[in-house]
């Protein structure tokens, strides 16, 4: 066979540190909204930002130190070379970063730091006579199990920062005090050090203004006026209801059955 490619490995590794971002909301953008509007808040959400804020997390190793892959609605970055403090400095970034989204682009997103299998390369040099080779063909490869376990693990969860149990070792004290469990599971929630008022409803707030100690099922009540969508209100309500401290686990939701015309 003759020269078709060559391939850049970026990372081949057991044993990797991966944080996966995914963006929510997208399919409702894409179907409500003009190519163009999809394309401008991708571009300013998901990359734009997304350059900011890492680096102003991660100034000096920003070069060299991570495998970064964008794809779709998700970002999915793993260390490529030993870093000081990574566990807590990638949670750092990613509370930072999913604020940053809400609050400037009203975009709720999850993101999960895990440790697990990933590989990742880049194919470059690719021959004229191959499709690769193709000035608008631009291929980046990544996968392994802990994509797939990212991936999965995201079902039913509302928006927030997620640690497995193997990455909690890597966490800070100050970090541990935030911590909150998935009901049942190895994963916990990271919650965010900024009060939770900016991203309160009207109700919500208007809500806490004239009864500052109202209970879980109020505030639930003034969320699900705020949140008609359903989809939406699962999404905040728990996150929103943690930082409050209206709730003290998470729990996954389970998928809905649906009944089968016969």
């Amino acid at each position: 066979m003759s020269y078709r490619f060559s391939i850049i490995k970026r990372e081949y590794e057991n044993d990797a540190i991966i944080a996966f971002i995914d963006l929510l909301g997208t399919r409702k953008l894409y179907e409500n909204t003009l190519a163009k509007n999809q394309a401008k808040k991708a571009l300013y959400a998901l990359l734009g930002e997304f350059d900011i804020k890492f680096s102003e997390h991660f100034q000096l190793e920003i070069k060299q130190n991570f495998d970064v892959s964008i794809f779709a609605d998700s970002i999915v970055i793993s260390e490529r070379v030993k870093t000081p403090k990574i566990v807590e400095r990638l949670v750092d970034f990613l509370l930072d970063y999913q604020e940053d989204l809400l609050l400037n682009f009203d975009s709720p997103s999850r993101a999960i730091l895990t440790k697990d299998s990933f590989f990742s390369f880049k194919i470059t040099d690719a021959s004229p006579e191959s499709i690769l080779g193709s000035i608008y063909t631009n291929i980046s490869l990544c996968g392994g199990k802990g994509i797939k376990f990212a991936h999965d693990s995201f079902k039913g969860l509302p928006i927030g920062v997620y640690v497995t149990d193997r990455i909690e070792e890597g966490l800070n004290a100050e970090q541990r005090a935030r911590v909150i469990p998935v009901k049942d599971e190895n994963l916990s929630f990271i919650k965010k050090k900024t009060t939770i008022m900016p991203y309160l409803p009207p109700e919500t707030l208007d809500l806490m203004l004239r009864e500052p100690t109202a209970g879980r099922k109020a505030v639930k009540d003034s969320l699900k006026a705020s949140f008609p969508d359903q989809d939406a209100l699962e999404k905040r309500a728990s996150w929103i209801l943690i930082h409050m401290g209206k709730q003290t686990k998470i729990i996954r939701k389970k998928k809905r059955k649906t009944i089968a015309n016969v």
